[in-house]
């Protein structure tokens, strides 16, 4: 049995006429909540009792009043339109509404995941009161949609927002679907609603692959700019590829060698493989060869005097204590 239930501060809301439920009486109306909230009165035919706040007939008595015959929960009756609920089972949602007169179903909306539908048995949820977990939830909802939750209406209010020429974005993907979570550097103005955005550069943060030729993307949900972490997640995948993003000149450029050699200078070079055994050998540097390796990935090759081909070179010149080993640089 519930006690310490503020019943009447439950009502105070709720529209006279609201059906609830007594054992001694059976179904009765909501018909009036003191000011107070330290009683209220129902109508059942010609009656009118008055219940207090603890929802019980007398002082000495006990809670004899609820939400429904069947559903006698009543925390889960104070649930309002925006409540945040959980489920056993991990889902989330927001509670919307009652679904039927005894209270023990509801309807739902932004649900995860959504496979589960929107209207579900009262009895396997209960309301988040925990503040984090219902501004990251929130926040979630708000970068799917695009736009701000209005937790009043249940509408995501989305704002018109113009990017401009070199702006860093991010738009959110389908996780296991085609579609993944981008980041990329607009080319160009871009407005919400508009199908496409061009790019300077494009990074898949799903898949974990870099484009950095111009092109344009199908736009799947809305535009929002790109967090810190989400740019620096795009500059790491450009240096990788050798690329650096020159915001002033709103281009692409290449990032400087990290050594720069003269032909016939004198170099430490060594494979790279996985059954290599070969450490760093003592060589005369002829040229570099820009190519994609087996694997797919843009390399350099360092040629040698002599003819070898080799996967990486550091100058001889302070780094002597390596010839010969297999030490990294």
């Amino acid at each position: 049995m519930e006690t310490n239930i503020n019943v009447a501060e439950i009502l105070k809301d709720k529209p006279e006429g609201t059906k609830l439920w007594t054992d001694m009486f059976g179904e009765v109306t909501l018909y009036v909540v003191t000011d107070a909230c330290d009683a209220f009165q129902v109508k059942h035919h010609n009656k009118e009792p008055w219940f207090d706040k603890g929802g019980k007939l007398c002082e000495e008595g006990v809670l004899c009043i609820y939400p429904s015959k069947s559903m006698r929960d009543w925390r889960k009756f104070a649930w309002k339109k925006g409540d945040v609920l959980a489920c056993a089972f991990g889902a989330l949602c927001i509670f919307d509404k009652w679904a039927n007169d005894d209270y023990t179903r509801f309807d739902a909306k932004f649900v995860t995941p959504k496979s589960r539908g929107t209207t579900f048995e009262v009895e396997d949820w209960c309301k988040i009161t925990n503040e984090a977990c219902i501004r990251q939830y929130i926040r979630d909802i708000e970068e799917d949609n695009g736009g701000k939750l209005n937790l009043t209406t249940l509408e995501v209010e989305k704002h018109q927002h113009e990017f401009k020429d070199g702006d860093i974005v991010f738009m959110k993907g389908i996780k296991g679907r085609c579609f993944a979570n981008c980041i990329f550097i607009l080319r160009s103005e871009y407005k919400d609603g508009d199908e496409r955005a061009f790019y300077y550069a494009f990074y898949n943060a799903d898949d974990k692959y870099t484009l950095d030729e111009y092109g344009n993307t199908k736009v799947h949900y809305s535009l929002r700019l790109a967090t810190d972490s989400e740019k620096q997640q795009l500059f790491e995948a450009l240096a990788k590829e050798g690329k650096h993003w020159d915001a002033e000149k709103k281009q692409i450029v290449d990032l400087k060698p990290k050594y720069e050699f003269k032909p016939m200078d004198l170099c430490l070079m060594k494979y790279i493989g996985k059954y290599n055994n070969r450490g760093w050998e003592l060589c005369q540097y002829a040229y570099t060869e820009h190519r994609v390796s087996l694997s797919g990935e843009q390399r350099d090759f360092y040629h040698a005097v002599g003819g070898e081909i080799y996967a990486e070179c550091i100058p001889y010149k302070g780094n002597e204590h390596l010839l010969g080993t297999k030490k990294s640089k």
